[in-house]
């Protein structure tokens, strides 16, 4: 049995929207792998967690485990939590947390409002979700 992954809320967002795009080859390398996992496995269990989490250990911005970016991208996990009705350190199977970030955030159109100064928003606004 797999053990839980623990991923950043937004990043949640990140795989939904991922085209293959990143900082570098090594961050995009770890998104298709972890892109993959997920379309394999969608029940693996991952964990909401808001500190530095698998993706960002491959970031170019993420310093000793510490992302150079920290406000900005609490921000972006504290209002997805918040849209998602989910709280920090709580387990669900990645098939659950895909289908309520869709009907929480990517239906009713507030994506912008959980990633509103992202650099990568222009890729996830051209790419329809349902």
């Amino acid at each position: 049995m797999n053990q839980p992954l623990f991923m950043r809320p937004h990043h949640g967002l990140c795989l939904q929207h991922f085209v293959g795009k990143g900082y570098n080859s090594k961050f995009v390398q770890r998104m298709t792998v972890v892109s993959a996992e997920m379309k394999v496995n969608p029940t693996r269990e991952i964990v909401l967690f808001c500190k530095t989490d698998f993706l960002c250990e491959a970031c170019p911005h993420n310093s000793d485990g510490i992302c150079e970016d920290a406000q900005k991208v609490a921000r972006y996990d504290e209002k997805c939590l918040a849209l998602c009705g989910l709280h920090n350190g709580q387990t669900l199977p990645w098939q659950e947390f895909q289908r309520i970030m869709i009907q929480k955030i990517l239906q009713p159109g507030r994506l912008q409002d959980v990633c509103t100064d992202c650099c990568w928003s222009g890729i996830c606004q051209s790419k329809k979700i349902t």
